[in-house]
């Protein structure tokens, strides 16, 4: 059976230590795209491994675990820490299951021509063979590639993304990685120097950059939700992939799609893990916007067409 979004990547235990405490809880690019993409998309499928260890079942469950591989080894595992500036400081990390996710791992009957592939950050040379084998596979599938900033500090993994940025649909990384990526401490030379056929350069709480080929490079400001207090930002890129992804699926409109993302982005750092994402569900995009229209003015629910007739 097809699939309109499938997520690639990890699944881990993450250890979370900031100002407001500690947390054990379920992490992994992967895992914390297909949630955001599930609040607007039925059809989400991931793919991904983990241990026997792996305690967090429940949250896996409403996404199927048909695709998730289970080994006799311990499962990936991060240790995070933010300083006070709210910057994340990777104590310890060992992929464990997650090593074992390979090219091999996709099942080719989940392709079409209609499916989006987003393969979360992973190391360049197995991202390499993944996307060759759907291009041989389905060669109209759409792929999105996002990458991480450890995976830009050896010459031989840059030269590698710079190539998976040509191959992808979507080529997405924060403006600290396009910057290393490109080295350059510019992210209008950035944009200049990489190249892919739409390429989203993230700037967190202000909006992202798009450079789409044959349209030119546009900025689309951030939407945020009111009255929300920053408590866990760990994975808050990852959502912010999977909501645009799905909303982009279900609209090919940029601006509400960059939109979206950045309101789930923010919903979720809201709450610890996926605390406050975990019980959204909308029909369409727009609904999102309604919702955030509606926490602003309170009991009274504004809807969108009343501030744009």
């Amino acid at each position: 059976m097809a699939c309109n979004l499938m997520f690639i990547g990890h699944v881990s235990i993450d250890r979370v230590e900031n100002q407001h405490g500690v947390r054990v809880q379920a992490g992994g690019a992967a895992l914390y795209a297909a949630i955001a993409a599930k609040i607007l998309l039925k059809d989400v499928t991931l793919v991904s491994a983990i241990g026997k260890d792996f305690k967090f079942m429940d949250t896996l469950r409403p996404l199927g675990i048909n695709h998730v591989k289970t080994f006799s080894v311990p499962s990936t595992t991060f240790n995070i820490k933010y300083n006070k500036l709210g910057e994340a400081e990777y104590l310890k990390a060992s992929h464990g299951a997650g090593s074992k996710l390979t090219a091999s791992t996709i099942r080719t009957q989940l392709l079409t021509p209609e499916t989006i592939v987003h393969i979360s950050p992973l190391q360049p040379i197995k991202v390499e063979k993944i996307v060759k084998k759907i291009r041989k596979t389905s060669p109209e599938t759409r792929i999105s590639i996002n990458t991480w900033i450890g995976y830009i500090k050896s010459p031989k993994n840059r030269k590698i993304l710079k190539n998976l940025a040509l191959e992808a649909d979507f080529f997405i990384l924060n403006d600290h990685e396009a910057k290393a990526l490109t080295e350059t401490d510019s992210i209008s030379t950035a944009l200049t120097l990489l190249k892919s056929k739409m390429l989203i350069i993230t700037l967190g709480n202000i909006g992202a950059i798009i450079g789409e080929k044959g349209t030119g490079v546009q900025m689309i400001p951030a939407l945020h939700t009111p009255g929300r207090d920053v408590i866990d930002t760990t994975g808050a890129g990852d959502v912010w992939c999977g909501a645009f992804l799905a909303s982009f699926k279900l609209t090919e409109d940029l601006l509400k799609s960059v939109t979206i993302a950045s309101i789930l982005s923010s919903i979720k750092c809201s709450g610890w893990n996926f605390q406050k994402l975990i019980n959204l569900k909308f029909r369409n995009p727009d609904e999102v916007i309604e919702y955030v229209i509606g926490m602003k003015e309170g009991a009274f629910q504004k809807k969108i067409f009343d501030y744009t007739t």
